[in-house]
């Protein structure tokens, strides 16, 4: 796979993401709590996709600026950090999580704000 595809590929995967996130953020603060299957799909996915963004990484590192390779790195480190977040929760009920919404939140605005980087100066956006 090229570099160029291979960067639209993980950008694209790292915006799902993001919406997945929001998604299960927005229903766990109307909620107050989410299903073990739903958080425990949601963080699979999530280490999933840091797994593959920390292989892929040398590949694009020479391809991308310093500022890119710093919002790839956040972005990973924020995944990361929301699927640890998913794996806390199991307080009182076994088939119910309460994950804490603040720490969640904290690692979806790392994350916007990571893409919005990498986005904003992509190198192939313009060709």
């Amino acid at each position: 796979m090229s570099t160029e595809k291979l960067f639209h590929n993980l950008l694209n995967k790292m915006v799902n993401a993001q919406i997945d996130l929001a998604a299960y953020l927005q229903l766990r603060q109307a909620k107050g709590y989410m299903s073990v299957s739903d958080t425990d799909h949601l963080r699979d996915n999530l280490f999933e996709l840091c797994d593959e963004l920390r292989t892929h990484a040398p590949a694009l590192s020479a391809s991308l600026t310093p500022a890119q390779n710093a919002a790839f790195h956040a972005a990973t480190e924020a995944l990361a950090h929301a699927a640890v977040c998913l794996m806390s929760g199991h307080h009182d009920c076994p088939s119910f999580i309460a994950v804490n919404p603040d720490a969640l939140q904290g690692c979806l605005d790392t994350l916007s704000s990571s893409i919005q980087v990498v986005n904003t100066s992509a190198p192939w956006a313009h060709a």
